[in-house]
């Protein structure tokens, strides 16, 4: 009996804790990852620009339906399992990644294979605050 009312107990304030989570992160502001997909071909990247905001995760679905290989970088940042998204992806692979932008502002990315960004495969993000 003494058994039942401590799982009781801890039940009770286990809710209560989570109850107070929701509502921190909701005041918090909307932090629901959203998502985006990236369709590489020759030469581009479509769509080749989104919209994010800093530290609300972005679950990208990267395809490539080239005929070659490719890949996507952000060359001017590094994030936690960015790894993933350097990786090469061969035609017809595909992969999802999750991103999180920790600065506002444009955050370009681009195909680093050689000579596939001078012949336009480069992008933008857009990140808000």
């Amino acid at each position: 009996m003494k058994l039942l009312s401590a799982l009781m107990a801890v039940g009770i304030v286990a809710i209560v804790v989570v109850a107070l989570g929701v509502a921190a992160r909701k005041s918090e502001g909307d932090q629901t990852p959203r998502s985006a997909e990236i369709v590489m071909e020759e030469s581009r990247f479509s769509p080749n620009q989104f919209n994010a905001k800093v530290g609300v995760p972005i679950i990208v679905r990267i395809t490539n339906r080239g005929s070659e290989r490719h890949d996507l970088l952000f060359p001017s940042l590094h994030m936690p399992g960015l790894q993933g998204v350097e990786a090469i992806l061969d035609p017809g692979e595909s992969r999802t990644v999750t991103l999180r932008f920790e600065e506002a502002g444009t955050h370009t990315f681009i195909c680093s294979i050689p000579g596939h960004a001078a012949a336009g495969m480069t992008g933008a993000v857009f990140v808000r605050p």
